[in-house]
């Protein structure tokens, strides 16, 4: 089997390496890539066979079912972080790799988890439906909030918290 090419096809569309997609890619994805490849649904039954590569965009699951149709299937890419939707042990048992983004959005993902965190911490959407109600300016102004209420120690609860603050302390100094 050749090896997989991150070349431009040189000519014509069978020319250029066949990725199956597990779901369709979404448009600005597929446009920015879709001069080098050759896209096919893991649906066409006739591409499947010859497949090499499953790109999975998004967390559609990749069961044992559908990497039996794959035959050739020697990589599966998965565009998230994670790969729990994939069938790790089917793919460990028939010798196919499986790879993510891995911290790729890492410091993203600090900072939306940072950010929601405050957002609960003080109420922030609870207080903007009270401006929308038009309560503000009736009933004067939001109950401010405070992080450690009734002298309770604050706790925080983010998962994998530790990596994600580090993420985001990194982000404000402009690392």
């Amino acid at each position: 089997m050749p090896p997989l090419s991150s070349e431009p096809a040189s000519s014509g569309e069978n020319s250029k390496p066949l990725v199956l997609l597990a779901q369709p890619l979404f448009p600005n994805f597929a446009a920015a890539l879709e001069g080098r490849y050759r896209f096919v649904l893991a649906d066409d039954s006739a591409a499947a066979a010859e497949a090499r590569v499953l790109l999975v965009p998004g967390l559609k699951t990749v069961t044992a079912d559908l990497l039996d149709r794959l035959p050739a299937l020697e990589l599966v890419a998965a565009t998230s972080v994670g790969v729990d939707h994939v069938d790790l042990h089917t793919c460990r048992r028939r010798g196919i790799t499986v790879t993510n983004a891995g911290p790729a959005f890492s410091a993203d993902s600090a900072d939306y988890g940072v950010g929601l965190v405050v957002a609960v911490l003080r109420r922030v959407a609870a207080a903007e439906a009270y401006v929308r109600r038009g309560r503000w300016a009736k009933d004067g102004d939001y109950p401010l909030t405070t992080k450690n209420r009734a002298g309770r120690q604050p706790t925080n609860p983010i998962s994998g918290q530790w990596r994600l603050l580090d993420c985001s302390a990194k982000n404000e100094d402009g690392e």
